[in-house]
């Protein structure tokens, strides 16, 4: 059997027997996590809104392919069951989901402010919205999903709410998303109850992979094929090794 026949006969085996679903991104790190002690910005509040900005529509890796110059080195992004990941886990993640090249996204992000009583920090919404433009290949698994036929339904996601922390130099330190809102969307997404990548395996139809990334067990098994295989044909990381988190990250 090459690499490649275990890879899918892996990642078949384990969505077959999902049967854990969970709420995702429903776990906010606590306020020693986040650095939340009352201190002073480094940088002023236009220039962390506007770092928001760029940050969420040009840098992060999901609506263009990710700029790892704009993450600092002892960055980690942690979602509800994603997460934590550090730098170099989070962009080879996010490279090897593709979602930049298959799909043709803009976030709407709105409501940017900056947080009073965590450093350089910003908070806002997004409401993705767009179009498959391109088959959707993820690194590691057996996913090669072309457009759907005419291309005539759109992509619509819930809203959701992010939290981007700054580092003095402007990089990228901490990212996290909320869930996704089920209720209070202008109209009703094409993504189900599921919002970022999820949403998006929802929208083309592969519920049950949406649904097995809920599954601990299976996203245990995804993070030992990263272990064990070549890069080259590893599924994406959904967590770093503990060992491999900057020590400024602290999670029970």
């Amino acid at each position: 059997m090459t690499i490649s026949s275990f890879i899918k006969c892996l990642f078949l085996a384990v969505v077959a027997t999902t049967t854990e679903v969970q709420s995702f991104f429903t776990i906010a790190p606590t306020a020693t996590n986040a650095n939340t002690a009352a201190v002073k910005n480094t940088l002023s509040d236009k220039q962390i809104i506007e770092l928001a900005k760029d940050y969420v529509t040009n840098k992060n890796g999901f609506y263009k392919p990710i700029d790892a110059d704009a993450h600092a080195e002892d960055f980690v992004f942690r979602g509800g069951v994603v997460g934590p990941l550090n730098k170099a886990d989070y962009a080879k993640t996010m490279t090897k989901l593709g979602i930049a090249e298959a799909f043709d996204l803009d976030p709407n992000a709105f409501g940017f402010c900056v947080d009073p009583q965590v450093k350089n920090t910003a908070r806002f919404y997004v409401r993705y919205t767009g179009r498959q433009v391109k088959n959707w290949k993820v690194a590691g698994t057996p996913f090669d999903i072309p457009p759907e036929e005419g291309n005539k339904r759109p992509i619509v996601g819930p809203t959701e709410s992010f939290c981007v922390q700054f580092n003095d130099e402007g990089k990228a330190r901490f990212l996290t998303i909320s869930a996704p809102m089920a209720f209070g969307n202008p109209e009703q997404p094409s993504t189900g109850q599921l919002g970022a990548v999820l949403g998006l395996f929802n929208h083309v139809g592969l519920e049950v992979a949406a649904n097995s990334a809920l599954n601990s067990n299976v996203r245990q098994l995804g993070n030992a094929a990263a272990d064990l295989l070549p890069d080259e044909v590893a599924p994406p990381r959904t967590s770093s090794k503990k060992e491999d988190l900057p020590t400024w990250w602290k999670e029970d």
